[in-house]
């Protein structure tokens, strides 16, 4: 865009001499120089659509400077952005550089400010800028109302009206700072007054709200601790009412820990009532009041965080795998997930542990064998079954490391065989034909589009209980089905390959 020119100016005449000709000079005005100030870039992207790539095709084009700023240099975004910028990084000034000018600020609108105040007004704030800025702007106009008319802040006053000008301690601390305020209880209250108690127990529910929807898992994860230095503490003593009382107090918790457990519950079910969050943060602190103790206990080391989640992420995984091998076995195995898990599993895999850690050598033959009866697949021994180790369980042959030539040889075999596993043939393709064929003889029917699970319950009860050959004539049906399917896929290859007209011809026909 062209920059639209100011009008030019009249002629001067030279001051040197005044009876010489006159002499035109004209100036310029100097060219304004513009930046542009891109604020908060790390929270672009949650109300526009590719502004960020708009903003890095200005980068590219433009020829003026475009400053961007942000608070999260580690966002995806802002590493995106950071590639086609000069990256500056700052960091938060210390308390003496904001006291120093802080008593300068003082000193330009007539107060006098003392360094060591300047210092802990700045500590208090958690050296934020703009805090201290309006702590002394507070504190000026206080001091205007009782009319002094120079105001001053020392040490001394500061010390007695820090809470009023004081920035909330509960937005400078973290989750884990606010768990150990919660789980230690009431310490540091012995001989205090009733409004220190009233403060130390309005700080606790506030820290509770620092994250609400974790604090309670850190809360059941780091009590205990607190409760057990207690137990420890009376041990070394020797005094067994003192140990009682601890075993009591921890008895206490727990119950305040599952009450928080139902209340929780009630506040993330169906129903989601929040309105029992603050009644929440009051069972979280009833937990630590009880866990510390009258005088309040002490967490060692840094809280722990929660260890629920990665639990709940292992069961979740061995849940889902569970489920695969019920959905493999059910065709000769009648059992729901926890009675395959307790008394099918353990034995299946002694079977397999003893074919295949033989001491003569692995028996290949037998253990695809048995994988086929019970329609289990490779990765159903060599890695599944591991999943249901119990953690206490030591001098145990896992499958997972089995000697590499076994599991070769495993696998060339497993794959040279047709497996009649009801499971495998519905993995593999086969089984999409319809119903199978056998009338009032079959008692399970295969549903069109590869459901082999579904059972037809009026035909399973026409069928007497004592038929044991039926299963065989199953499975050797399940086998001829994927035989041939095989079959006519080999066959389709070799008439494409070699005689693709006639084929042609006879489909026309």
């Amino acid at each position: 865009m062209l920059q639209k020119l100011p009008p030019p100016r009249l002629p001067c005449k030279s001051k040197s001499n005044s009876n010489s000709n006159h002499k035109y000079k004209y100036k310029p005005p100097p060219p304004k120089r513009r930046c542009i100030i891109m604020d908060e870039v790390d929270g672009m992207g949650a109300g526009d659509r590719s502004g960020m790539a708009e903003l890095l095709q200005m980068i590219k084009h433009s020829k003026v400077p475009i400053i961007c700023i942000c608070n999260d240099r580690s966002s995806q975004k802002v590493r995106s952005l950071a590639q086609y910028c000069l990256d500056l990084k700052f960091r938060r000034p210390t308390k003496t550089i904001i006291a120093k000018r802080a008593v300068e600020i003082g000193r330009m609108e007539g107060m006098r400010v003392e360094p060591n105040a300047a210092e802990a007004v700045a500590e208090s704030c958690g050296n934020d800028i703009r805090q201290v800025l309006n702590c002394l702007q507070m504190w000026s106009c206080k001091k205007n109302d009782v009319g002094v008319g120079a105001s001053t802040m020392t040490y001394k006053d500061l010390k007695d009206r820090q809470m009023e000008i004081n920035k909330d301690e509960v937005l400078r601390v973290n989750i884990f700072d606010a768990c150990k305020i919660i789980v230690e209880g009431c310490r540091g209250l012995a001989g205090a007054d009733n409004k220190a108690v009233t403060g130390s127990l309005i700080k606790r529910t506030d820290a509770f709200f620092v994250d609400y929807m974790l604090m309670g898992l850190n809360v059941h994860q780091n009590y205990l601790k607190v409760s057990q230095g207690q137990f420890n503490d009376a041990k070394k003593k020797g005094d067994s009412d003192l140990e009682v009382r601890s075993l009591e107090q921890m008895h206490d918790a727990t119950l305040a820990m599952s009450d928080f457990g139902v209340c929780e519950e009630q506040l993330r079910g169906g129903d989601q009532n929040w309105a029992l969050l603050p009644l929440c943060s009051v069972l979280a602190v009833k937990v630590g009041h009880h866990a510390g103790g009258p005088n309040g206990g002490f967490l060692p080391g840094y809280p722990e965080f929660a260890g629920w989640l990665g639990k709940n992420s292992s069961r979740g995984k061995k849940m889902r795998l569970l489920q695969e091998l019920r959905h493999h076995m059910n065709y000769r195995v009648s059992a729901d997930a926890p009675e395959l898990r307790m008394t099918y599993i353990p034995i299946i895999r002694q079977q397999f542990e003893s074919l295949l850690f033989d001491k003569e050598g692995a028996k290949v033959k037998e253990s695809i064998d048995l994988m086929d009866e019970y329609g289990l697949d490779r990765d159903d021994v060599f890695e599944n079954l591991d999943e249901f180790l119990l953690a206490s369980a030591k001098d145990v042959n896992r499958f997972g490391d089995l000697n590499s030539n076994v599991k070769a040889a495993v696998t060339r075999v497993y794959n040279q065989t047709a497996h009649t596993s009801q499971a495998l043939v519905a993995e593999q393709g086969a089984g999409k034909g319809g119903r199978r064929k056998g009338g009032a003889a079959s008692s399970v029917d295969i549903v069109e589009g590869g459901e082999l699970d579904v059972v037809d319950d009026d035909k399973v009860a026409a069928v007497p209980d004592d038929d044991e050959g039926e299963d065989e004539d199953d499975l050797e049906e399940l086998k001829s089905l994927f035989k041939k399917k095989g079959g006519k896929r080999n066959s389709a290859a070799s008439k494409n390959g070699s005689g693709g007209g006639g084929g042609g011809k006879r489909a026309k026909k």
